[in-house]
């Protein structure tokens, strides 16, 4: 079977489309007051909308070292040391299979955590596939699955190495994503594969941010040149 193309987001203008990106994880009702991922304690980053930068035909999502007022997972006011951005496509497209790639350029430099990721339209955790990961280096990211057995949290994930220095040139972020199977590509060559019954077979959406786990180069920018989502014809 065919795919065709279902999203596209090439980020011209000076503007981030409302109609397809949101700025906060859907589980914070007022995303216009930032959010941030309570499920990952080392995160310093309170997102806002503000760090959601469109320029250059790119879309910029900055980490900028100010403190922010935020709150805990227990709804306690908490000052994160850093503001940065976040981008969902949770309010408008979902789907099951298909093949997404994301062009971008990593921040790189210790501190910095861009991720381009998918997780279920259920809000229920896992699965969750992380099409990329990086975590400041220059010439690697983590591909990785996360999924439940029972009770259990289990992942299997790849560290997969380049000849690139992915801070300093854009590359092509891919995942093929079937029933029973997920490849994973890197400017266009399959890098790691995952089969069985691990595979996700639910709606799922799209989520790119930028978050900080330490003391990271204010201005770190994670950039996005495109996102294309193809699905079943």
């Amino acid at each position: 079977m065919g795919k065709s193309l279902a999203l596209a987001s090439t980020f011209s203008g000076s503007s981030l489309d409302a109609s397809r990106w949101a700025t906060c994880y859907p589980w914070f009702n007022t995303p216009a007051s930032g959010c941030t991922n309570f499920g990952n304690s080392q995160e310093e980053e309170w997102y806002l909308p503000s760090q959601d930068q469109v320029s250059t035909g790119a879309l910029h999502l900055v980490a900028t070292a100010s403190p922010t007022q935020g709150w805990t997972r227990t709804g306690s006011s908490k000052t994160y040391p850093y503001r940065s951005g976040i981008v969902t496509t949770f309010s408008s497209f979902n789907f099951t299979y298909g093949y997404v790639q994301v062009v971008a350029k990593l921040p790189g430099g210790a501190g910095t955590w861009p991720a381009l990721w998918l997780l279920p339209t259920s809000e229920a955790w896992p699965p969750e596939i992380d099409i990329m990961e990086n975590w400041g280096t220059a010439a690697s990211f983590h591909a990785t699955l996360h999924w439940a057995t029972g009770s259990s949290d289990k992942q299997v994930a790849k560290v997969v190495s380049t000849p690139a220095n992915l801070s300093t040139t854009y590359h092509a972020y891919g995942l093929l994503w079937e029933p029973g199977s997920l490849t994973w590509y890197f400017d266009g060559a399959p890098v790691f594969t995952v089969t069985g019954n691990e595979v996700p077979s639910q709606p799922m959406y799209f989520l790119a941010n930028l978050a900080v786990d330490g003391p990271a180069t204010s201005g770190s920018s994670f950039d996005i040149r495109s996102v294309k989502i193809y699905t079943n014809a």
